[in-house]
């Protein structure tokens, strides 16, 4: 536990968030009122896309984006749409080239993913709808998925 919380700590120190804001939102419920009314009775299918992205902005800041589309469906039938882009701007202190990319895509996600998160059951709430309450995202896994694939990817492309 005491290792988990030095190890936590290191990584705040040398990870900095500066600034965090929303870049883009939309919501669509395309059926309106028809929708709202049918939540009441029964429970949409949801689909949630995440994709994760950062960019160098200057020496030692980088720009982090967490981008969320969640798509509500009733036996086909649409009922919203949400669209997030998320950003922070966060600099690194003493990290090498190997560390940047985990620093970045795992750790500044999981800062912004909780605000992200709190806006998309606000404005699902505010659409008419029960609050959308998604789960913690394993950053981590996601990140070794993404690098697994690009490898697979690389290979690929070696061999043709």
């Amino acid at each position: 536990m005491a290792e988990e919380t030095a190890a936590a700590e290191r990584i705040q120190a040398k990870l900095r968030l500066h600034t965090q804001f929303l870049q883009d939102l939309s919501f669509e419920s395309p059926r309106g009122a028809a929708s709202v009314a049918a939540a009441a009775d029964s429970k949409p299918e949801v689909e949630v896309n995440l994709n994760i992205d950062s960019r160098q902005l200057q020496e030692a800041f980088y720009e982090v984006a967490v981008r969320i589309t969640v798509n509500a469906t009733r036996e086909e039938e649409p009922w919203f749409l949400v669209e997030l882009d998320y950003r922070g701007v966060f600099s690194l202190a003493d990290v090498d080239d190997q560390a940047r990319a985990p620093m970045l895509l795992i750790e500044g996600p999981r800062m912004l993913f909780p605000f992200a998160r709190r806006i998309i059951a606000d404005v699902v709430r505010d659409g008419g709808f029960p609050p959308l309450l998604m789960e913690p995202v394993d950053f981590v896994g996601l990140y070794r998925q993404h690098a697994l694939a690009r490898k697979e990817q690389d290979r690929e492309t070696e061999n043709d």
